[in-house]
């Protein structure tokens, strides 16, 4: 069997720990029980903290570890559990950068959770590669760890030896994915089967929240975004915005890709889909009436606009995300 130790690190979430578990340690066995055939265990799990004692979830749960880190000798999986509170995390407990460090270099795989990539960065084993995690930390990700290219959009990434994940249920997903990568797509299959998870998702752009900081310390910057949240479903005319603020186009839209890593045009079309997607949740008017609501004439454009940002078509991000109360979407097939 493969060795599996899931580090648990200071106030993690519980479901990092448990659902990595839960999918290796059944791997084998809960379609063998269910189908009436020998079990035939994949992995051997366990958790294991810096020290052995237990660790506090971010529920304020005591998680009890099997062991410390001192006591895994060998393994061949490494699963970091989320890991937000990382500048806690390496004052109480420095040692487990080079212990995760020391066990890649032995031969280990090295597999992060959400936010347990702000770990696995901090071994500077992701340096020069590029990474993903929960959609909501990734301008915090790439203020600290400028040397890791972040894809956000990804739902996992495989580096070899070395993988990411986005939010907690991504976990679960590159859970299936090391589970055909070790045991083979069968097993990864009846592992997915008898727990009643989903295989294949690839984008989290479906989940994503498109946030509009402002806190980027750029006023002007600052003015244009108000400026353009105010107006979002009228014609804009960026030169007319650029001399309002006594700067050059060519200047407005460098100072919006350095504070903001977008064009002003980039940010006004996030704003026109985020409305779009709110209005597609209440489920209560067409895609087309939508498109018209939020700035555009061009239906076709907007669609195809729209599934460029968010990963989906709208009548699919509707079915995904309306209210259990919102009505049925009455657009074409087509959209």
């Amino acid at each position: 069997m493969k060795k599996v130790t899931i580090l648990a690190p200071y106030n993690t979430m519980a479901t990092t720990i448990f659902g990595p578990m839960d999918i290796f340690n059944q791997a084998g066995r809960l379609w063998n029980r269910v189908t009436k055939s020998p079990q035939t265990p994949f992995f051997d799990v366990i958790i294991a903290s810096a020290d052995g004692l237990p660790i506090r979830s971010v529920n304020n749960v005591s998680i009890q570890p099997h062991c410390s880190i001192t006591d895994v000798h060998q393994t061949d999986l490494i699963v970091i559990s989320s890991a937000t509170y990382i500048d806690r995390i390496l004052e109480k407990n420095p040692e487990l950068v080079p212990w995760i460090r020391d066990h890649y270099h032995r031969g280990a795989h090295v597999a992060s959770i959400c936010t347990g990539v702000f770990l696995l960065s901090e071994t500077g084993l992701l340096d020069g590669k590029s990474a993903t995690l929960h959609w909501g930390f990734a301008d915090l990700f790439r203020k600290r760890y400028p040397q890791v290219k972040l894809e956000q959009d990804k739902m996992y990434l495989d580096h070899g030896r070395l993988y990411c994940s986005a939010g907690v249920s991504a976990g679960l997903d590159l859970s299936l994915y090391l589970v055909e990568k070790f045991c083979g797509r069968q097993a990864a299959v009846q592992s997915a089967k008898t727990m009643i998870l989903d295989m294949g998702r690839v984008s989290q752009a479906p989940y994503e929240h498109f946030f509009f900081p402002k806190d980027h310390g750029d006023p002007l910057v600052v003015r244009a975004q108000d400026w353009l949240q105010q107006h979002s479903s009228e014609n804009i005319d960026y030169e007319r915005l650029a001399r309002e603020l006594r700067m050059s186009r060519r200047s407005m839209e460098r100072r919006f890709r350095q504070s903001l890593g977008v064009t002003p045009l980039g940010y006004l079309q996030k704003l026109r889909v985020e409305r779009a997607k709110s209005l597609l949740e209440e489920g209560t008017q067409t895609f087309s009436e939508i498109t018209y609501q939020v700035g555009y004439e061009d239906i076709p454009f907007f669609r195809k606009l729209f599934i460029r940002l968010t990963g989906l078509r709208p009548n699919e991000y509707q079915r995904r995300f309306r209210g259990c109360s919102g009505e049925v979407y009455n657009g074409s097939e087509e959209e």
